[in-house]
């Protein structure tokens, strides 16, 4: 079996490639946005050269001040938007660097949890134990188990009773006539009429057989209520035993001092909730900082929207648009080798915005599927997978789960639908179905391991078990 941490170790190394895919995608988004700048610019110094070729001094003189005092401030903007992704870089590597913390505290913590959990566990066998060998005990667990049976067989008894009532009083409910004379409360000390309505209601009965019937039915109607005020009571009784059987378990928990060793558990696992809440709280800042990237990686930020309006206003004025035209109509080779670099740069910008559009698509899936994977792991923690009693059978498809659902083969859905159906609780020493845990009882049962998480989240499920078979560690391809 591969215990919890081992598990939770593979969607950690997951989450990181997750990551280490978000970044390298960055760099190649941002790589093309600023190509795509670059070639704005490159596009303005053609149309200069073109100016210079073209124009008397006259008219390039003012064309020519426009051309520089955009590039300029194109040039600035540059410089800042430089300042503000550095510094927005350094907020992620700063949040990076948190989480690891934060994330080396928790497995630190944990271990303290494990370590919490090992020592309750170790008591609780030692005081089943001495239990088994109380013959004071052992009588009261008797007569709480045959209490909770006969509650169970009257209980039993009731709800057949209640759906004979349900099945067989049909027949009585059908015939309105009985219906009629029933609800009048005719051959009971309720009935009243005159004297015409009795002879008419008495006409009616014999025409139904109200006579015959109605001590059936009340019998029938009699039979569920009794039983179930028996089976109430007896069920009482059953409490009160099933009561008296936990006080001495508590009792002798006590003795032992167990309900320390509960209370450092509970705190153990507390600590640990908090640097799970602080773990979320860092990764939702982190996913915040790495969209904001992301539109700087886009030029989709404010620096960058600044420099391409100032250019492209530019590249559309009229005189630079006549300037090309006319460029086109001359059999200068001056003219033709500018013209020449300004259609390869517009092909080549066609070629990197279509590629840019690529890249943000893609870059959208990943962090969806970064959102996704937190999720899993947030889900994993809270329900106290990575704890001492948890475990997954050797071999299981978990590992190559992953990889497909990096590679968006399988969703997150999928994804932790296996982890439940392959999770297993160990018992380690002390047995949760000793004593009053053998009672079935939904609730109240002394014994707490193995035991749920603290905190439940809501999370994708698909329930069940079993071993799916298959699978083996976690390898990826570094992609989708």
């Amino acid at each position: 079996m591969a215990s919890g941490l081992d598990t939770m170790a593979s969607i950690d190394q997951a989450l990181h490639q997750v990551r280490r895919d978000i970044q390298d995608l960055d760099r190649q988004i941002r790589a093309a946005s600023d190509k795509i700048i670059h070639m704005n610019q490159d596009q303005t110094n053609c149309l200069r050269e073109l100016a210079e070729l073209r124009l008397d001094q006259l008219t390039s003189g003012p064309l020519f001040m426009d051309l520089d005092d955009a590039d300029q401030r194109v040039t600035e903007l540059l410089r800042d938007r430089a300042k503000s992704l550095q510094a927005l870089q350094e907020q992620i590597e700063e949040s990076d660097r948190r989480q690891s913390t934060l994330e080396a505290d928790r497995a630190t913590q944990q271990q303290k949890v494990h370590a919490a959990s090992a020592s309750l566990d170790r008591g609780e066998a030692g005081t089943q134990q001495r239990l088994a060998r109380e013959p004071g005990y052992q009588e009261q667990l008797k007569r709480a188990q045959n209490s909770d049976r006969v509650a169970k067989h009257a209980e039993q008894k009731a709800q057949q009773a209640h759906k004979d009532r349900l099945n067989k009083g049909q027949e009585f409910e059908a015939d309105s006539l009985f219906v009629y004379l029933w609800k009048r409360g005719f051959g009971t000390s309720k009935y009243s009429a005159n004297p015409l309505m009795r002879t008419l209601d008495g006409w009616v009965a014999k025409l139904c057989r109200y006579h015959d019937a109605r001590p059936n039915y009340t019998m029938l109607l009699e039979i569920p209520k009794r039983l179930g005020e028996h089976a109430e009571d007896l069920r009482k009784e059953a409490d009160r035993e099933f009561e008296a059987l936990r006080e001495l378990e508590e009792q002798a928990s006590a003795a032992d001092g167990i309900p320390g060793l509960r209370e450092n558990l509970q705190q153990e696992e507390q600590r640990a909730q908090d640097i799970d809440d602080a773990i979320q709280k860092e990764e939702m800042h982190y996913s915040e900082l790495v969209k904001l990237r992301s539109e700087f990686a886009g030029g989709e930020d404010a620096y960058s929207r600044q420099c391409l309006e100032i250019l492209l206003n530019q590249l559309r004025r009229e005189p630079l648009a006549q300037l090309r035209r006319e460029a086109e109509q001359t059999s200068f080779p001056e003219d033709n080798i500018v013209v020449g670099r300004l259609a390869d740069l517009d092909q080549a910008k066609l070629r990197l915005e279509s590629q840019l559009a690529e890249h943000k698509q893609l870059h959208l899936r990943y962090l969806d599927r970064l959102e996704e994977l937190e999720k899993i792991r947030w889900n994993f923690k809270q329900k106290r997978f990575d704890d001492i009693h948890s475990a997954f059978p050797d071999g299981s498809p978990i590992g190559g789960m992953l990889n497909e659902f990096l590679k968006g083969m399988v969703s997150s859905g999928q994804l932790w639908g296996i982890i439940e159906q392959l999770h297993r609780r160990l018992r380690i020493e002390a047995d949760p179905n000793f004593g009053s845990g053998s009672l079935g009882r939904s609730s109240g049962s002394t014994w707490r391991l193995p035991a749920p998480a603290p905190h439940q989240s809501q999370s994708y499920s698909m329930g069940g078990g079993g071993d799916m078979g298959g699978g083996g560690g976690f390898r990826t391809g570094g992609g989708f």
